[in-house]
């Protein structure tokens, strides 16, 4: 009976703390958010617009800063309770991406130095062995291989995924809803991995993002996450897949067989990754940049044929992504590796010629 109450106590303990975590990311971002609203309206910091712009009129666009104050008090606050020690690299790495995006922001910043910028940054995090990928348990038949290898798969990873989910941060509420979902299902994966500080973290920027989308979502409010946001947190959730990635999830997850979790963490994130990759295709089959500028995004095409609201876009695409990972998840569960990996590059082919269909029926229709 005195095992029993000790079990229960720690769980209220640890629930306890979660929502704190939780109501602490909320109510930091619903009231910090305004703050930061009025003082781009009084110094006009805003960002020009453009034929892409999804806005007629001026709207802020530096949410991230409060993205970085609810995450650098999150991590703290974990590192006090849980004593992970990861704080050291993940923090000053992500403040290089936090400037980067500031200055971005406020006055531009060149292709060249903001890679430079996520490079250093991603080199900063790769000091810490909790992100350096060892061992890809049999994800697309990699093992431990080549250490060269590893490194240079490693940083393309980061810094790719850094430069999607900036690209999919083009509508009102997109790119907030797919990362509360992306850190949902990360905090579902540390809980089950018993990684207690990160789940901490992840659960405050759930409340962070729902508290946040009051906002993105406004007609009286309106902020954007801007560079600032997007490229911040798409670093932060690259170094938490790669921390997933570096644990022993083999043998504490025995829901999925372990070649499968990367594919299972590849249409958890499917969405940013799929449309950089089919975007980038597309530009240099045209013979463009693969940077140059478009309307042939996921979220362009798809309110610009439909006719749709930037909600009703938001809410389709995240829905989408929602299902993908979901079922990835149980197709990791019951079938081979190979099975899998075809699975998800047969649907992304199929996927990518709708999406080639809609825009020829833009261009037809204009």
């Amino acid at each position: 009976l005195c095992i029993v109450s000790i079990y229960i106590v720690v769980d209220l303990y640890k629930i306890l703390v979660l929502a704190l975590f939780f109501w602490a990311g909320f109510v930091l971002t619903y009231y910090l958010t305004p703050v930061v609203i009025q003082v781009v309206k009084v110094k006009r910091l805003f960002e020009k617009l453009s034929e892409r712009s999804s806005h007629a009129t001026h709207i802020p666009s530096f949410g991230g800063v409060t993205f970085y104050v609810v995450f650098i008090i999150a991590i703290s606050v974990a590192e006090q309770f849980f004593q992970m020690g990861r704080a050291v690299y993940l923090v000053p790495a992500a403040t290089i991406m936090f400037v980067i995006g500031l200055k971005d922001d406020l006055t531009g910043i060149s292709p060249r130095n903001k890679i430079f910028a996520q490079i250093l940054a991603t080199t900063l995090l790769f000091l810490s062995t909790d992100f350096q990928v060892t061992d890809l348990h049999g994800f697309v038949g990699l093992h431990e291989a080549n250490p060269i290898l590893i490194i240079v798969l490693s940083f393309s990873v980061v810094i790719f995924f850094i430069n999607a989910f900036n690209l999919i941060d083009g509508i009102d509420g997109l790119a907030s809803s797919l990362a509360a979902f992306y850190f949902g299902v990360f905090s579902v994966v540390f809980f089950m991995l018993r990684e207690w500080a990160l789940l901490c973290v992840s659960i405050a920027l759930i409340g962070m993002f729902i508290a946040f989308l009051r906002y993105n979502l406004s007609t009286d409010k309106k902020i954007f996450m801007g560079d600032t946001g997007s490229l911040f947190i798409g670093f932060i959730i690259a170094a938490f897949v790669m921390h997933l990635m570096t644990s022993d999830y083999p043998r504490l997850l025995n829901s999925i067989q372990s070649p499968n979790f990367g594919v299972f963490l590849i249409a958890t994130l499917y969405v940013p990754v799929f449309d950089s990759i089919r975007v980038f295709v597309a530009r240099s089959m045209e013979g463009r940049s693969p940077f140059s500028p478009d309307r042939n995004h996921i979220h362009h095409l798809l309110m610009d044929r439909f006719e749709l609201s930037h909600r009703q876009t938001t809410a389709r695409i995240l829905l989408f992504n929602v299902l993908i990972s979901f079922l990835f998840w149980l197709l990791g569960a019951f079938l081979p590796h190979l099975w899998v990996v075809v699975a998800l590059l047969a649907m992304s082919i199929l996927f990518s010629f709708y999406l080639r269909n809609l825009r020829q029926q833009m261009r037809v229709k204009n």
